[in-house]
């Protein structure tokens, strides 16, 4: 609304001079009053009087109307001007009984309107300043309801499009969610795409929140997230799955790509390690890797790469485990990965 405010004032602005010109005088002061008016009604709008703003930019606004269609004897473009004064009430921030009963007095209004008597003195038949008037005011307002209507599509694509994202990506670290990365994991396994896995976790992740505090461990999370988008491919992809754990998806790769890709990642920290303050912070990361080819479900994949997690943690952290480990032990954390992988499922499903 503070948007439209701008545009009127704009608008009517350019519009003051050419009314002294054209010899109307009496709408021109009329203009200067709109212009008092908007800026009192922009005013009171970023103050929050929004019913109070909406009320002093109608009134000056339907003066001006009301007087010029009376001068310019053109009473059917009163319609075009009310047009936009309705847009702009449907647009406010106001109760929809409030709209309703403002739409239906502005209704009343213009056929009050409608029926007023020529000003004494005004020449029945329309003069070509006249004709020129109404039809600059009818071209204003088609423009002005262009310029409101592309902002409003503008606006709505803009949140839509960061409704989508937030809906897919994690708040922290922007890389993909938890649902969202396992359901691409699922279009994958559906459309028996060949892809690898890697399930990332960063090592004692636990020690720096105790020593650095959570915001230490937050600035840490985004680092690795940063550094996993970086390493992999345009085609790859990284969602965060846990606290400090994340999954990556390797489209079309097998087992050494996976491992080539482990280790990218691996040298990219060393040469970037996470700091604070300054001070490089020892923090390595334990991956397992699993190819689409080695479960007879996703669930499966899934859980083989967290064994192999496991098994990289067990035998010392900053460690690549790719091979073995399929009859180990299912732990929690495997369970809770599969059990989001059941719900992209299902979610897919419906």
């Amino acid at each position: 609304m503070a948007e439209i405010y701008l545009l009127a004032l704009c608008v009517q602005l350019m519009l003051a001079p050419m009314l002294f010109l054209v010899g109307r005088p009496i709408l021109g002061w009329l203009n200067l009053v709109c212009l008092a008016g908007y800026v009192v009604a922009l005013f009171l709008h970023r103050r929050l009087f929004v019913a109070t703003a909406l009320a002093v930019k109608l009134s000056t606004f339907l003066m001006f109307v009301i007087v010029g269609v009376v001068i310019t004897a053109n009473q059917a473009s009163l319609v075009y001007f009310l047009l936009f004064a309705e847009v702009e009430m449907m647009l406010a921030d106001l109760r929809r009984r409030t709209k309703v009963i403002a739409t239906g007095c502005l209704v009343a209004f213009s056929l009050g309107v409608l029926h007023l008597p020529p000003l004494p003195g005004t020449p029945l038949r329309t003069s070509g300043v006249d004709t020129f008037l109404a039809e600059l005011g009818l071209g204003l307002v088609f423009i002005m309801l262009c310029i409101v209507i592309l902002r409003m599509l503008a606006i709505t694509d803009h949140h839509e499009h960061r409704y989508r994202r937030d809906a897919m990506h994690d708040s922290l670290t922007r890389v993909l969610n938890r649902r969202a990365i396992f359901e691409r994991a699922s279009n994958y396994w559906k459309t028996n795409r060949e892809f690898a896995v890697a399930l990332v976790d960063a090592d004692r992740f636990k020690e720096i929140n105790d020593n650095h505090g959570h915001s230490a461990g937050d600035a840490v999370l985004r680092h690795l997230a940063g550094l996993l988008r970086g390493t992999l491919r345009s085609d790859d992809s990284v969602g965060r799955v846990g606290g400090e754990e994340f999954l990556i998806l390797l489209p079309d790769a097998g087992k050494s790509q996976g491992i080539e890709a482990a280790m990218r990642i691996r040298d990219r920290l060393a040469r970037h390690p996470c700091r604070l303050d300054g001070t490089a912070l020892p923090v390595t990361l334990s991956m397992g890797i699993a190819t689409s080819e080695e479960g007879l479900h996703l669930r499966d994949l899934i859980e083989l790469a967290d064994r192999r997690l496991y098994a990289a943690k067990s035998a010392g952290r900053d460690q690549v485990v790719a091979e073995g480990h399929a009859d180990a032990a299912t732990s929690r954390n495997s369970q809770r990965l599969a059990q989001g992988v059941e719900r992209a499922l299902e979610a897919d499903r419906v």
